[in-house]
């Protein structure tokens, strides 16, 4: 995947990422070591589960690893599916994406990136240009299509 995302514009979609996605987030090169740094610091509070974790993460040096803390932090959660958790970077990257697209030079080109990054997900094909229509859906019904149904799947989350 290419490492050209904004995490914290699109982490609004989301504001209470689990260390699983974040794992994920970091190993598929979708948000940086800094920005995981970054949303740690942002999360703390003493409240939170595994909080002495989250603060090593929040404090560690440029050269600390800090897998082993992102790992003691995914010991205390559910487990979670990697196609979900897949499901639901693509859905905050696509819903940022949507919401601002007139910020974008060649929008359908960034959804084409984005198709691509995340091996060609059926659910996206009514919105990319060189694909056939959907159900003889418009592009802009693939979307409103994919954004409400992906919305009703994760609104808890």
């Amino acid at each position: 995947m290419n490492n050209n995302y904004d995490f914290f514009k699109f982490s609004q979609t989301r504001t209470n990422w689990n260390w699983q996605e974040i794992l994920y987030g970091m190993e598929n090169k979708i948000i940086a070591r800094s920005e995981v740094i970054n949303y740690a610091t942002h999360v703390l509070d003493e409240g939170i589960l595994g909080f002495d974790w989250v603060l090593k993460v929040a404090i560690a040096d440029e050269y600390e690893d800090i897998l082993p803390y992102i790992h003691e932090l995914i010991y205390l959660e559910d487990s979670e599916d990697n196609s979900t958790i897949q499901d639901k970077w693509r859905y905050a990257i696509l819903k940022e994406l949507y919401a601002n697209k007139s910020n974008y030079e060649d929008f359908n080109k960034k959804v084409e990136e984005i198709y691509a990054d995340f091996d060609y997900p059926e659910d996206m094909a009514g919105f990319i240009g060189y694909m056939p229509s959907v159900d003889g859906k418009s592009m802009e019904e693939a979307w409103q299509e994919y954004l409400t149904s992906s919305e009703g799947k994760f609104k808890n989350e």
